[in-house]
């Protein structure tokens, strides 16, 4: 592993509006169905702690670094549902949600763009989830079903 760090950005053309990528992105109700089960617990004020779970286990948490609703979302990242993960650095994401960023009406951009994090195989894991969360999202959006089947116990 070397001391570099990368940035990694996923975007998504959702065909829903802003709010409906919002709500989708901030509701704990809605974030298992596409968040690998995980429900999102925000209070969307900066400076303010938030977390994802699975049950009573935390696997991601971090702090609300800069909110503007509706359209972005800056946190700090600290996963704890893998070792190798947890031994990562803390480090910084952010969710843009824009429906002027395309010239396509009824369809709206998402961004996740995550930096901070030394280059290395838990990196790369965590950009493949990103591209699997985003995916998940658009799919949930568009068809009303989940791009693959809650996790089971």
């Amino acid at each position: 592993m070397t001391s570099s760090a990368t940035t990694q950005k996923i975007q998504t053309a959702n065909r829903a509006t802003p709010e409906q990528v919002w709500h989708a992105l901030t509701d704990g109700s809605i974030t298992p169905a596409y968040y690998y089960g995980f429900a999102a617990e925000f209070n969307l004020t900066a400076g303010e702690p938030y977390r994802y779970h699975a049950g009573n286990l935390d696997t991601i948490s971090g702090t609300v670094v800069a909110v503007e609703p509706g359209k972005s979302l800056v946190t700090t990242f600290n996963g704890a549902y893998d070792p190798d993960v947890a031994a990562l650095p803390e480090s910084t994401v952010t969710f843009t949600v824009s429906d002027d960023a395309l010239p396509l009406p009824g369809v709206t951009l998402l961004s996740i763009e995550h930096v901070g994090l030394p280059e290395s195989n838990a990196a790369v894991g965590i950009e493949t989830g990103w591209v699997v969360i985003a995916s998940g999202l658009k799919t949930l959006l568009e068809t009303g079903a989940p791009l693959v089947p809650a996790p089971t116990s």
